[in-house]
């Protein structure tokens, strides 16, 4: 009886320790896992025309953790969110990423150490002011029940605790509405069949940006919710000693800077795209983008240029610098090619100043502009507003594409962008003195303030905070700092060539 007994029991250690990493998972030595349109943590990749790869950052710290870490292959299929929970809990799937621990969650999966965090906002349409005042957390707590505005949702996504009790009451079924993804749900907020929405703030930001949302639907500034972030291992098929050896390996690669270049390569890109999709920046670039193109319109006029070589010279300033960039950058596709709106300013402006010249009373504006102080102080401030904005462009670039060093390739695609097409245009001009070139103070200023914001992005992305608030201030200053330094120099009449005499 006692050697049965003792049979049993070596049996049953034998067993455990086969399983020790993890249930059915570690003995294929798969990790099943999945994948959900959750920019930037979880996307697909444009390589070229026709490829695409899965990237993000939760994907790249789980390949570090699970595939060159710990040995596994890690399998992520495109799941949605709702049923990869019901795969979590039925064993189908071993791991998710992404998610928020919960007493529910608890029942059937493990949690690691927390890996990074989340704010959860709120998103409404800019034309229902009601909806907008929900926006900030303090009237959204004690206003949004006694309301009627509705509410939409992702399925089985947690935003807290007051929106979860919110959804599970049976009197409120009428006033939210679930969504298969988060681009569902903001597409929901568009059509009017839902007044808020609660998304994490990066991922919010990011669809606002990447559909051109901005001028249409508004994001709140403060969080209604915000807590850790875990990996859920399934209990039917992982064990507690595969979540151990999963912290242990994430605590090795923040200790030797693989989190935090992850975190630089994939948060860094949508905090500077979110505050670049803003309002306020659109319209100081689009300003910009004019000014460039109405200096061309004048010299072409001086120079008697036909009304295409007009076009060229007012396109020149305002996409050359872009286009080079974007091809030493090797984009997928270049900035002037993914929106109209720009290229539609040009040619309007074009169009116009060519009527303008022809009719009899107005015929003597363009020379007027040309000759007077005025008229050439004008469109050096309007240009100064141009170079400030592409100066930040050219460094969001650089960090989207992860063009590093930073500190290096961050102001030279700043000037790029913002001198790049003025040099380009006196080239084809065949003018010899090249001002931007022999005498202003002008792709300088931009080389500065470019070095400036690069500085700032890579002492922030080591501090591992997301807050996208204190971006969006180095934006701001960086813009404002590169346009009065610019207006500084013209008002002094501060030129680049004095700089190299003293030298």
């Amino acid at each position: 009886m006692k050697l049965k007994t003792f049979v049993i029991v070596l049996a049953t250690m034998c067993l455990t320790m086969s399983l020790s990493l993890s249930g059915s998972a570690s003995e294929q030595g798969v990790i099943q896992g999945g994948w959900y349109p959750w920019r930037p943590y979880q996307y697909l990749e444009e390589i070229n025309f026709d490829r695409r790869q899965l990237t993000g950052l939760d994907v790249q710290l789980f390949r570090e953790v699970f595939e060159k870490e710990l040995g596994f292959i890690l399998k992520l299929p495109q799941v949605t969110w709702n049923i990869h929970q019901e795969d979590i809990r039925q064993g189908i799937r071993d791991v998710a990423g992404g998610a928020f621990a919960t007493p529910q969650r608890e029942r059937y999966a493990y949690f690691s150490t927390p890996y990074r965090s989340e704010d959860i906002i709120l998103i409404s349409r800019r034309s229902e002011p009601n909806a907008v005042a929900m926006l900030k957390p303090e009237v959204f707590k004690t206003s949004f029940l006694d309301s009627n505005l509705r509410l939409g949702v992702v399925s089985g996504y947690y935003y807290g605790e007051e929106i979860d009790t919110f959804i599970a009451d049976p009197s409120n079924q009428r006033r939210w509405t679930s969504a298969g993804s988060h681009l569902e749900n903001i597409q929901n907020l568009i059509k009017g069949r839902v007044d808020l929405v609660p998304i994490d703030r990066l991922v919010g930001g990011n669809l606002l940006w990447e559909e051109s949302l901005n001028r249409e639907l508004i994001a709140g500034n403060n969080y209604i919710f915000s807590g850790p972030i875990v990996a859920l291992f399934s209990r039917a098929s992982t064990s507690p000693e595969l979540v151990t050896a999963f912290d242990q390996a994430m605590q090795r690669i923040k200790d030797d800077g693989r989190y935090n270049r992850i975190v630089r390569d994939y948060l860094f890109p949508s905090l500077l795209g979110m505050t670049a999709g803003q309002p306020w920046f659109f319209a100081l670039e689009t300003i910009g983008t004019a000014a460039f193109a109405f200096s061309g319109v004048l010299l072409a006029w001086k120079d008697r240029f036909s009304i295409f070589g007009a076009l060229v010279l007012a396109s020149l300033p305002a996409f050359g610098g872009g286009i080079l960039r974007d091809l030493i950058a090797n984009a997928g596709q270049v900035a002037v090619l993914q929106s109209t709106h720009n290229l539609i300013i040009v040619i309007a402006l074009v169009l116009l100043s060519h009527i303008t010249m022809r009719l009899p009373k107005l015929r003597g504006i363009p020379r007027l502009l040309s000759k007077t102080h005025f008229g050439e102080n004008a469109i050096q401030a309007l240009d100064a507003i141009g170079l400030a904005t592409f100066t930040v462009t050219g460094v969001i670039v650089a960090v989207e594409e992860q063009c590093y060093p930073l500190l290096l390739w961050g102001p030279v695609f700043s000037a790029m962008t913002g001198a790049g097409g003025a040099i380009i245009r006196d080239v084809v001009r065949g003018d010899a003195s090249h001002p931007t070139l022999r005498r202003e103070l002008y792709a300088e200023i931009s080389l500065l303030w470019g070095l400036v914001l690069a500085v700032f992005i890579s002492l922030y992305a080591n501090s591992n905070n997301i807050y996208p608030g204190p971006i969006s201030l180095a934006v701001l200053v960086t813009t404002l700092g590169c346009l009065f330094t610019r207006l500084f120099a013209i008002h002094y009449k501060i030129k680049a060539s004095s700089f190299m005499q003293r030298m």
